[in-house]
């Protein structure tokens, strides 16, 4: 920082009259005044340093590239869409990160199934639910109960069940029926995550081990990260009992 109050990162100047808006839609869509670096994978890794070094610094101008890249989350190119969302789950915390609880409760038109660059194999209504599930950690009491509901929906609750059951345990143990039944594929991470819990995971596992059986991955994942071999042998065992 210089003494006329302007940031430069990367030979890019902040000023009070920098449009962030525009500054953060340029750097997503790998405009060319944005410097990269060999390790950059995608032009949002212009826009971690740029907030990191701001952070550190203390810079009164810190905020302003989050709210930018808030803003770029409808933005027309699902590029760009796609690398807002990467920057929210890394920042949840992040000035506009609010503005993924709207997108949540909103139509999702611009997500649901748009193919994502950034991930493939995944839409960004995938990401977009992963963005809310990292929200969850900082008690923002809107993200849970978004979360809460979106969990139910049938088929959206893996990218935030793992958070979830961190962020309200009691919650995630009394709907885990619900929540396996609509995603099978949840049923695995509910019993990881709640294994340490202090509540009944053999007994939970019994509740939802008839939906987990559409789960092709549910034994592999129990094996591998159920850390008590009584605990993963008893799940194990309710799950067969359950098969044919």
């Amino acid at each position: 920082m210089n003494g006329t109050g302007s940031v430069v990162v990367d030979d890019v100047s902040l000023t009070d009259a920098t449009d962030f808006d525009r500054l953060a839609l340029d750097a997503l869509r790998g405009g060319g005044q944005f410097g990269s670096r060999r390790g950059d994978n995608f032009p949002v890794d212009w826009i971690f340093r740029a907030y990191d070094e701001l952070k550190a610094r203390s810079s009164p101008f810190a905020d302003r590239p989050a709210a930018g890249v808030a803003a770029c989350l409808t933005a027309p190119e699902p590029e760009v869409r796609a690398q807002a969302l990467v920057f929210f789950q890394r920042h949840p915390r992040a000035a506009g990160g609010e503005r993924v609880v709207d997108l949540v409760a909103g139509d999702r038109e611009l997500f649901a199934g748009v193919p994502d660059p950034v991930h493939p194999g995944t839409d960004l209504s995938w990401q977009l639910l992963a963005a809310l599930a990292a929200r969850l950690a900082s008690g923002d009491e809107r993200a849970l109960e978004r979360a809460q509901s979106e969990v139910l929906r049938p088929g959206d609750a893996l990218p935030l069940v793992a958070e979830l059951a961190a962020a309200a345990p009691a919650w995630a143990f009394a709907h885990a029926e619900s929540i396996a039944q609509g995603t099978p594929a949840a049923g695995a991470s509910l019993l990881i995550q709640l294994q340490n819990s202090g509540r009944d995971v053999v007994a939970l596992a019994e509740r939802i081990a008839d939906w987990c059986q559409a789960d092709p991955r549910f034994e592999l994942d129990i094996s591998r990260f159920i850390d008590d071999p009584a605990m993963r042998q008893e799940i194990l065992l309710k799950f067969h009992s359950f098969e044919g």
